[in-house]
């Protein structure tokens, strides 16, 4: 009953959310991500850089509560050399049969594919034409899944700053 339910507000919150186009952050709480990039965190959820081999990985949380973990990386040129550390579209690597849905849309000059498993990670993998980002979290309510996209579908790149 739980994944079912899930399942339909998991797949109704992704779908509103998608076409609100809820991609801008807010001026206030923008926190910087490794790679140029930032997000706006909600509420209570703290910013975690943390140490790759080949890419740049950190992780955003609250206090004994729901963990997104994350990995970005560039994307060879077509015909390019595949090397660790380059994006890899792990939402569409998700195995159909261990996945309940997965949504896509293009936002803010972004392909962003939306993946739920039937294990409830949510797997959300955003791409420009230079670079990817994936999102991972054990989303096990609609009010987790609703959080992880609240903030993963804010990262945008950092602004230049004005000098004075």
């Amino acid at each position: 009953m739980i994944t079912r339910t899930l399942l339909v507000y998991g797949g109704g919150i992704v779908l509103v959310l998608l076409t609100l186009g809820v991609t801008t952050p807010v001026t206030s709480g923008e926190t910087p991500l490794q790679g140029g990039f930032e997000i706006s965190l909600l509420s209570g959820y703290i910013h975690e850089p943390l140490q790759g081999i080949d890419s740049i990985v950190g992780r955003i949380g609250k206090k004994d509560g729901l963990q997104i973990q994350y990995e970005m990386g560039g994307i060879p040129a077509p015909g390019g050399l595949r090397l660790g550390g380059h994006f890899v579209n792990q939402a569409l690597q998700l195995p159909e049969k261990n996945r309940l849905w997965i949504k896509e849309q293009k936002t803010g000059g972004r392909t962003v594919h939306v993946a739920y498993s039937r294990d409830n990670r949510l797997v959300v993998s955003s791409a420009s034409t230079t670079e990817g980002i994936n999102f991972h979290a054990l989303a096990k309510t609609p009010g987790d899944i609703a959080d992880v996209l609240l903030m993963v579908l804010t990262v945008t790149e950092q602004k230049a700053k004005q000098s004075k």
